[in-house]
């Protein structure tokens, strides 16, 4: 797969499950992330921690209130590595601020390769950010990507 065919080859992986953005729920969406990047490697990415995956999660207020974000996004970074080099496919879950996802802390944890995905993948499993809102449809559910610099 090329860098320019990431995101569509994400959304067709999407629709062949049956799934769209709007009904997936953090379990199957992040599960959809992790085999995507087990299965599709992507041309042209640096050999040293070229394509790596990020699990994100906390409260954050962009301006419009607080929400609960839970986030796996897959970062490629290319040629010599300079901002116009990386790119990011990035899956988020927005829900809606509660008690209990406030009390939950900021975090976030990189895998650097596919040897590290079974262990990535438990850590995420395990996480109580995860446990929480594994099967919660989110308020919305975004999916983006470009040049992250």
């Amino acid at each position: 797969m090329n860098q320019h065919s990431v995101k569509s080859t994400f959304v067709d992986r999407i629709r062949n499950v049956g799934e769209s953005l709007e009904t997936l729920t953090p379990s199957k969406g992040i599960d959809l992330m992790l085999n995507f990047y087990d299965d599709h490697a992507v041309e042209g990415c640096r050999s040293d921690h070229g394509d790596m995956l990020l699990y994100q999660w906390g409260t954050y207020d962009w301006g419009d209130g607080e929400s609960f974000e839970l986030d796996v996004t897959r970062q490629l970074i290319f040629g010599e590595g300079e901002d116009e080099d990386i790119f990011q496919l990035s899956l988020t879950f927005k829900f809606g601020s509660t008690k209990e996802l406030g009390q939950l802390a900021y975090g976030n944890r990189w895998c650097l390769s596919r040897d590290e995905l079974e262990g990535f993948r438990n850590f995420i499993y395990h996480s109580a950010s995860f446990l929480t809102t594994n099967e919660e449809l989110a308020s919305s559910v975004q999916l983006e990507y470009g040049i992250a610099g």
